[in-house]
């Protein structure tokens, strides 16, 4: 079930990325300071993957700035897709830095990778922090009920993932193996794809207003209603935050105003308490057979 969140919970959604923004900036530094330092290219890749942290961490706090408007002339509905499109453009921003660590790492094929214990404390470091901001990211993703932030959540733990992957990489490589280096980039390129396509996943049927129940049962639910003659269009889609429903039906013509309003009235009960549909637009239509 979803929460309506209120526009004081939205700026705690912009403070929470604002300290994961500053966490990242420093991860990246770090990493990048120990990828140049050791010539690693799984490492190199890896700081570039939390550099699309930091920009995501940006974007996504402008998109809710955004998304907290109230509804206006020119967005009738409220701006709650534009968190969606965030979590488009983010899976848009990881699918890219995949192909370039892919790039990367062949072109590095090879190349003597350095041992240092400063860095490798640097990373084990990095890592440490990257699950304590999963975990607290994950939280409040779910008490605040807001997808950007489950999505950037989402990449941090992918960060957590490479780093665990470059760590052991580049360890091996230092001790003489460097095919193992662009071996283990390779391995975080195809991580960074996986993570792209389930933010895909998430994102596009919302911003292409897909439904997630099947005509067919909305109908049923509606038709069991006493006084409905027939369901005609039925409509929904999820907005990101809610479901909504447009629903047209017939009744009787001898109805008067006010039964056909306890009528509409029914059938949104049936929707919030079968489907979690709270936005419904019901259109009540004569039966002029009879």
């Amino acid at each position: 079930m979803y929460i309506v969140v209120n526009k004081g919970e939205k700026m705690h959604v912009r403070k929470v990325l604002l300290i994961e923004g500053s966490a990242n900036a420093l991860i990246t530094a770090s990493k990048m300071t120990v990828g140049l330092m050791t010539g690693s290219a799984a490492v190199i890749a890896d700081a570039v993957h939390s550099l699309t942290d930091l920009a995501n961490n940006l974007f996504a706090w402008l998109v809710v700035k955004i998304a907290e408007s109230p509804a206006d002339s020119s967005h009738p509905y409220g701006h709650q897709k534009f968190e969606q499109l965030a979590v488009f453009g983010l899976a848009s921003l990881l699918t890219i830095v995949a192909f370039e660590v892919i790039v990367n790492a062949v072109e590095r094929f090879g190349q003597p990778v350095e041992q240092s214990m400063l860095g490798l404390v640097i990373l084990i470091c990095s890592l440490v922090i990257n699950i304590a901001l999963t975990f607290w990211e994950r939280y409040w993703a779910k008490r605040l009920v807001s997808e950007i932030l489950l999505a950037d959540a989402t990449h941090t733990f992918s960060d957590v993932l490479t780093s665990a992957v470059v760590i052991v990489g580049w360890q091996l490589a230092a001790r003489g193996y460097y095919w193992i280096d662009t071996l283990f980039a390779l391995i975080v390129s195809s991580i960074i794809f996986y993570l792209a396509f389930k933010l895909f996943q998430r994102a596009i049927p919302v911003l292409v207003d897909c439904s997630s129940y099947p005509p067919e049962a909305l109908k049923a639910a509606v038709n069991n209603i006493p006084d409905v003659i027939n369901v005609g269009n039925i409509r929904s889609r999820d907005t990101g935050k809610e479901q909504v429903a447009d629903v047209t039906v017939t009744v009787c013509s001898n109805l008067s105003t006010f039964e056909s309003h306890q009528i509409a009235d029914k059938i949104e009960s049936v929707l919030a308490d079968k489907f979690d549909i709270h936005d419904v637009v019901v259109h009540i239509e004569p039966d002029v057979d009879q």
